[in-house]
C-alpha cells in the first residue's frame, strides 16, 4: 500500500472529504488530491504529522509509508550515519565494510544514549533529594575533619536565624551554647577519628538573636565515603517539647537540683519513670518517644550523674531529691 492509498483509506474512515481534510491541515485541495492519487510524492515531515493529527492516527505508520524519518528523530541521528546509509543505497560504499562501519557507529550512539539517560536519571534523582532537603524541617550540616562547615541546608539558616548560606565558613562551635561546647567538641573530634560511627546528643545552641534553642542532634561520620568525606549532622529543634515537659512535670515532680546535673526536661522525666521501675519500652510509650531515644536519654543520665547503672542512678536521684519517691 502506498502513502496516498493509506491516506485516502484513513480519510474515508473518518468520513471526511478531500476538501475538508485539506482545510483542516491547511493544504491545497488539488495538492492533497494529487498525493492520494500518487501524482505527487508524500509531503514533508511536518505535513505528515499534521495529517496524522487531523486523522487521529499513528504518525509512525504514515512516515513509514512515506519512507521518511520524523524531524524529532533526525536531530538525534549522527550525520555520519546518514552519509553511510546514503552511500550504501547509492552503491558508493562496499556493503560489508560500510555495514561494519554503520553497525559500529550505531553501537557507539547507543552507548552515548545510555550514558545520557543515566546522567538524566541521576540529575532527576538529585533534584528529588534536593526538594526533600529544601522542604525538610530538620537542618543538615556537613563538616570536614578540620571542623570546617562545608554545607548547610536551607532549614539550617531558618533554625539559627541567619541568611541562607551565611553559616558556611563559620566556626560551627560558634553557634553552640557555652555550657555545651565541651561535649559537642568532644563528639565531633571522636567522629572525625571513627568512620561510620553515629552519635546522638541533646544540646543547646545560640541563634542570631541570642536566644537559646534546645537541639536534638544526630551526627554520622562519613569521612570514609569519598563523595562526602565529612561528618553529616542532622539537627531537630525540640525547644517547645522541652518547655512542654518542664511545664507538665518540672514544677511538681522535679526540683531545681536538676540544673546542678544539667539534666534536660526530657532526661528529668525519664529519670522519674526509671525511679518508678519502668522499662525503656514502657517509658517510650508514656513519653511517646522511640525506644532508641529513651536509651539515649538513659545513657546521658548515667553520664551526667556519674554512675554506671540504672540502679545507681535511681539511688542517687532519690538521695539528692531529684525525684520524689
Amino acid at each position: 500500500m502506498t502513502f496516498g492509498q493509506r491516506l485516502r483509506e484513513l480519510r474515508k474512515a473518518k468520513g471526511l472529504t478531500q476538501r475538508e481534510l485539506a482545510d483542516r491541515v491547511g493544504l491545497s485541495f488539488t495538492y492533497l488530491s494529487k498525493i492520494e492519487n500518487g501524482a505527487m510524492p508524500p509531503p514533508r515531515g511536518k505535513t505528515i504529522t499534521d495529517l496524522a493529527n487531523a486523522l487521529n492516527t499513528d504518525a509512525d505508520e504514515l512516515f513509514g509509508l512515506a519512507k521518511k524519518v520524523p524531524s524529532q528523530f533526525l536531530e538525534h541521528i549522527n550525520p555520519e550515519v546518514i552519509k553511510l546509509i546514503r552511500a550504501l543505497r547509492d552503491g558508493k560504499e562496499q556493503p560489508v565494510s560500510g555495514l561494519m562501519r554503520l553497525y559500529q557507529r550505531v553501537a557507539e550512539l547507543e552507548s552515548e544514549l545510555m550514558r545520557a539517560r543515566k546522567e538524566q536519571g541521576a540529575k532527576e534523582q538529585m533534584e528529588f533529594f534536593h526538594a526533600l532537603i529544601v522542604n525538610s524541617q530538620d537542618a543538615i550540616l556537613v563538616l570536614n575533619k578540620e571542623m570546617e562547615l562545608l554545607y548547610e541546608s536551607p532549614s539550617a539558616a531558618r533554625l539559627f536565624g541567619f541568611e541562607g548560606g551565611s553559616l558556611v565558613g563559620r566556626d560551627p562551635l560558634g553557634i553552640v551554647h557555652p555550657d555545651d561546647l565541651s561535649k559537642v567538641a568532644n563528639m565531633l573530634q571522636q567522629l572525625a577519628q571513627s568512620p561510620g560511627e553515629i552519635i546522638r546528643l541533646i544540646g543547646r545552641t545560640l541563634a542570631k538573636d541570642g536566644k537559646g534553642r534546645v537541639i536534638e542532634a544526630t551526627a554520622h561520620s562519613m569521612v570514609h565515603i569519598p563523595q562526602v568525606n565529612g561528618i553529616v549532622v542532622n539537627l531537630r529543634d525540640i525547644t517547645e517539647r522541652e518547655q512542654e515537659l518542664q511545664e507538665a512535670f518540672g514544677s511538681d515532680r522535679t526540683t531545681l537540683k536538676h540544673k546542678d546535673y544539667k539534666l534536660t526536661a526530657s532526661e528529668g522525666q525519664v529519670l522519674i519513670f526509671m525511679a518508678e521501675g519502668l522499662s525503656n519500652p514502657k517509658i517510650a510509650e508514656k513519653l511517646v518517644l522511640s525506644p532508641a531515644t529513651v536509651r539515649f536519654h538513659v545513657s546521658n543520665i548515667l553520664r551526667k550523674l556519674g554512675v554506671a547503672t540504672r540502679t545507681e542512678a535511681v539511688a542517687l536521684a532519690i538521695r539528692q531529691h531529684l525525684v520524689e519517691k
